[in-house]
């Protein structure tokens, strides 16, 4: 009985006419036929590198190795490097070879033959420089794809949420604005700096059939859609990608010491962190019509970004938690949801501590005080007094200080100059021209670089083009509650407990330091509120200074209160 042999097809592209699968296959077949081989498979493997994956690990060939060894005598490829192209997975094929009693044989390469004597160094020298091959095509990959992505060509892959890739005249893929995408993107847009949460919108779309960026390419290539739901996490990562702007967003490959670049255990290159494709002048490089403004784009970011401060509060908290603090012992107040006929009421923290508060000798005396009440008290307040004022975002800006980028373009004009007139850079050669071309860009750039003022990096507050009130109307709950504590508003209470009731002292609500308020002592978005106004002058509102207008202590006395809407059980 003839051993039998399974015949190992591999290609990295279908179009390869050299190595064509037929090619391959009708080469192992006549050597099988030539030594009495029985043909019991073919692996055929087609757009598989051997560069990015293993033997053990393709759709075709792998199972065969891992779960069907036993049915097989002999491997047979075209050549050594339709099997593998790196060093270690041949050694890795001959170690399982020898595991499993299995030859590996090549039909156009007579001189491997791994059950000769040294066969298999044979083999690995030839695998060794199947690797050095693989590289130097790797190199010259990288070397054309940095050429083509920084001139705009697509390289393929998931296009960036709002763009397609189309051909153009000169047969060149490129990315153009998909008009149906694009409207989802501004519509998004609008909702989030209206004060929507991105979950609402996400279900919202999903809901209403809308396509995801994925469906949609699959549409637009004539495929199945699948009804994808949008994601609110990925949609922000759109959002706030420089894709928005028409830049490039890309990974490189991670290199080791020697510059070798980095894989994984099944042979995929490790990427590293994302970052702006920019050009030989430092900007960054627009391959693409840009879909949102800067404008629009800094303000959708900085609004994604405010809504990720603290949100413990929830719709049926309550809003004032963590805003609302005991008068007398300065404990932050929780809810407490009370028995059947109770409304919900904020009651200080020490029932949930009897141990007492610094400074106080045993627990606190103070009682509970309605929240629902407490809560319309704030609104009403807070509204009154900051409501027709432009919201203002905390935004994180990352600083311009330049200093380090002109200090390189000054070393490269040096080294740059100094080759002026020397071998091949002298007047009138290609070269010299080249050379003379990025110098002058080089020259501009550093002196755009040096009129730049330098500004240090911190948090500062932007307006939003909306008022505090309009804003409230559309914002949750929670979102309500995260503004509050950024701005700095703190209201405290009194209340004891009389005849078996809770009576009302005191309710005080300070935007900032009290009576004597003025801009400076303004904390957080309230005060860049107060600049902002106060440089457009507050006669229009009926106010005639800032302190007038947000000397913002709110004091009720208890005896102001209505009985039946403050006392409680």
């Amino acid at each position: 009985m003839g051993k039998r042999a399974l015949i190992v097809i591999r290609l990295s592209r279908v179009t390869d006419a050299t190595t064509s699968p037929e090619r391959q296959l009708d080469a192992c077949r006549e050597l099988c036929e030539q030594r009495g081989y029985e043909v019991v498979g073919v692996a055929e493997d087609l757009d598989v590198s051997a560069g990015a994956t293993t033997p053990f690990n393709r759709p075709k060939l792998g199972p065969w190795l891992a779960n069907r060894h036993h049915e097989i005598d002999v491997l047979v490829m075209y050549r050594m490097d339709r099997l593998v192209r790196r060093l270690l997975d041949l050694a890795d094929v001959i170690r399982w070879g020898q595991a499993h009693d299995v030859a590996i044989v090549s039909a156009t390469e007579a001189f491997l033959d791994l059950t000769a004597p040294f066969g298999d160094i044979v083999a690995m020298l030839v695998a060794k420089t199947a690797e050095m091959e693989l590289e130097a095509i790797s190199a010259r990959n990288a070397s054309a794809s940095h050429h083509n992505i920084r001139s705009g060509k697509w390289r393929g892959g998931i296009a960036p949420w709002g763009y397609i890739p189309e051909k153009g005249e000169d047969n060149v893929r490129r990315l153009v604005q998909d008009p149906q995408q694009v409207a989802v993107i501004q519509e998004v847009v609008e909702r989030v700096l209206a004060g929507e949460p991105l979950r609402p919108i996400a279900a919202d779309l999903t809901a209403r059939g809308v396509l995801t960026p994925k469906d949609r390419m699959n549409e637009i290539k004539g495929r199945d859609t699948k009804g994808y739901a949008w994601a609110s996490q990925r949609m922000k990562e759109s959002l706030t990608s420089r894709t928005m702007l028409g830049q490039i967003v890309t990974r490189d490959p991670v290199v080791d010491a020697r510059g070798q670049i980095q894989r994984d255990d099944k042979g995929h290159r490790i990427l590293g962190p994302e970052f702006v494709v920019t050009g030989d002048d430092g900007l960054p490089v627009v391959r693409a019509e840009p879909i949102l403004t800067r404008e629009i784009f800094d303000r959708v970011g900085a609004a994604l970004a405010a809504r990720s401060v603290d949100r413990t509060a929830t719709t049926t908290s309550g809003l004032l938690l963590r805003v609302l603090f005991c008068g007398e012992c300065g404990r932050p107040a929780y809810r407490l949801k009370g028995g059947p006929g109770r409304m919900p009421r904020y009651r200080c923290a020490y029932a949930q501590d009897k141990k007492g508060a610094a400074g106080i000798e045993g627990p606190c005396d103070n009682r509970s005080i309605p929240l629902e009440w407490a809560d319309d008290e704030v609104e009403r307040h807070v509204l009154d007094r900051v409501g027709p004022m432009e919201r203002m975002m905390r935004v994180w800006f990352s600083g311009d200080d330049s200093r380090g980028e002109l200090a390189e373009v000054d070393e490269l004009l040096t080294d740059l100059v100094d080759q002026l007139g020397t071998g091949a850079f002298k007047r009138g050669t290609p070269q010299r021209e080249r050379l003379d071309a990025r110098i002058a860009a080089l020259t501009e750039r550093q002196e755009s670089l040096r009129s730049k003022p330098i500004k240090a990096p911190g948090w500062r507050y932007e307006g939003t083009g909306e008022t505090v009130k309009d804003w409230w109307e559309q914002a949750d709950s929670a979102t309500r509650t995260a503004w509050l504590r950024d701005a700095g508003v703190r209201v405290t209470w009194r209340s004891h407990t009389a005849n078996g009731r809770t009576k009302l002292d005191d309710f005080v609500i300070d935007l900032g330091s009290g009576p004597d308020l003025d801009a400076a002592a303004l904390p957080g978005p309230i005060a860049a509120m107060a600049e902002a106004r106060a440089a457009g002058g507050w006669d229009a509102d009926g106010w005639a200074s800032i302190p007038e207008a947000l000397a913002g202590r709110y004091w009720r006395d208890g005896a102001d209160a209505d009985a039946d809407v403050v006392d409680g059980p």
